[in-house]
């Protein structure tokens, strides 16, 4: 839903925000006014902008005239935005300043696990850096930071608690961060030096190509199951009718292509006969998630799972008018309702399927996708199933074609024959 220009929606809350003319700038301590409108009603909202509009852009006018007094200038900029008497400039702003500036400006993109995420970016970048003004960061400092995130550990607030980055850059026991996340750190800050250049805060973004070289493809970030880890997962999936999702989840998984939240966040509607043809329904609807909008899609129900009994599941928990397939599920700000499931199944993984670090509940999605292309089955279908871009090809598509019928997409999955006995679902 688009709102009217200086309207934010937070939070489910509405919030005032204009950017303070560059001629103005030196009467207040931030680059932008920003205000709660302290309602959560759309219509209410719009109403109190237009009031706030009025003043702001009558006190605008004001200070443009040149004849107010110092004193009642601040006065004047008081009735619509405290003004602190400590506040610097906004051009000596210090670093923390400038993050705090673009995360309010970022986060109602971001998804709860994403600002998380970035706060523990911003917090390890500053401290690293040191809280500078922004104005004297230049190439070396940076080169020096890239140095530094090279040797420090991964998540060391967590792994290190009270261990300084004086401290833990002088140790050589413990084993340095990844090359991505390395990248992750420095893409962080480029992404806020690069908003400074763009508000005239600084000439040049001096982190501009500083990201390092991942010698490794992307199809190797994460590795596949092979059978013999398929065959451990099917033989040691648990059967206990009060956690039915830790026998179905990972079935669907390894017969779908699904993402693990996708199956977490699954609720009754979402299985549905089309055509004849049992399939899930992956959609934004309620409280779900999606990653992208090539995301949403159906994909058939496995026959191998309907063998297992999951449509006999499935009417079972129908009739008991429950909203959801996996109801010990909870819902969480960060990962949705993937977060308890999540971490029980890196135990299950660890104990009895591998220790391979690199095999995770996503190895899932590279069974399915390597396995249908081994397959000989067409990008475009395999990338339909799983919820893939197409690139030029997906934007021909969506223009000119309609998305395959779920009995095109069947077939294509009948490919998922991983020849191993599963233990049925035990009712």
């Amino acid at each position: 839903m688009s709102y009217p220009t200086h309207l934010l929606r937070r939070n489910e809350h509405y919030y005032y925000k204009i950017k303070i003319p560059v001629d103005l700038q030196q009467h207040f301590p931030t680059p932008f006014i920003s205000k709660s409108l302290r309602t959560t009603d759309l219509q209410e909202a719009k109403t109190i902008l237009v009031a706030m509009e009025y003043r702001t852009h009558k006190v605008f006018t004001m200070l443009r005239t040149g004849m107010l007094s110092d004193d009642i200038a601040k006065q004047v900029v008081r009735g619509i935005v405290p003004v602190r008497e400590k506040e610097v400039v906004v051009k000596g702003l210090m670093l923390s300043d400038v993050i705090r500036q673009y995360t309010f400006e970022k986060e109602a993109q971001w998804t709860p696990k994403t600002k998380m995420e970035m706060a523990g970016v911003f917090k390890l970048v500053v401290d690293i850096l040191g809280d500078v003004a922004v104005k004297s960061l230049n190439r070396q400092a940076l080169l020096d930071m890239r140095s530094s995130l090279m040797k420090l550990p991964a998540n060391s607030y967590k792994k290190y608690p009270g261990q300084t980055i004086k401290q833990l850059l002088s140790r050589n026991d413990i084993p340095p961060m990844s090359i991505k996340s390395v990248n992750k750190y420095m893409g962080g800050i480029g992404a806020v030096l690069r908003y400074c250049a763009n508000e005239g805060l600084i000439v040049v973004n001096y982190a501009s190509g500083l990201k390092i070289s991942e010698k490794n493809r992307p199809d190797e970030e994460r590795s596949i199951y092979d059978i013999a880890d398929i065959k451990r997962i099917f033989d040691n999936l648990p059967h206990k009718k009060v956690y039915p999702e830790r026998y179905w989840i990972p079935l669907i998984g390894c017969y779908s292509g699904m993402r693990l939240n996708e199956i977490c966040q699954l609720y009754i509607e979402d299985v549905q006969e089309i055509d004849g043809i049992w399939c899930f329904s992956v959609n934004g609807d309620k409280d779900k998630r999606l990653k992208n909008q090539t995301s949403e899609r159906v994909i058939p129900i496995h026959p191998k799972l309907i063998e297992l009994g999951f449509i006999y599941y499935w009417e079972t928990i129908k009739k008991t008018e429950v909203p959801r397939l996996w109801m010990k599920l909870t819902w969480m700000d960060v990962n949705g309702y993937s977060n308890n499931f999540g971490k029980w199944y890196q135990r299950f993984n660890r104990e009895f399927v591998t220790t391979n670090p690199k095999k995770v509940f996503h190895s899932f999605r590279h069974v399915v996708t390597d396995t249908l292309k081994q397959a000989g089955v067409q990008d475009s279908i395999i990338a339909e199933l799983v919820g893939h871009s197409q690139g030029a090809h997906s934007m021909t598509m969506s223009r000119y074609g309609k998305r395959y019928q779920p009995r095109v997409l069947l077939e294509a999955m009948k490919h998922l024959d991983y020849g191993i006995i599963i233990p049925e679902w035990k009712t």
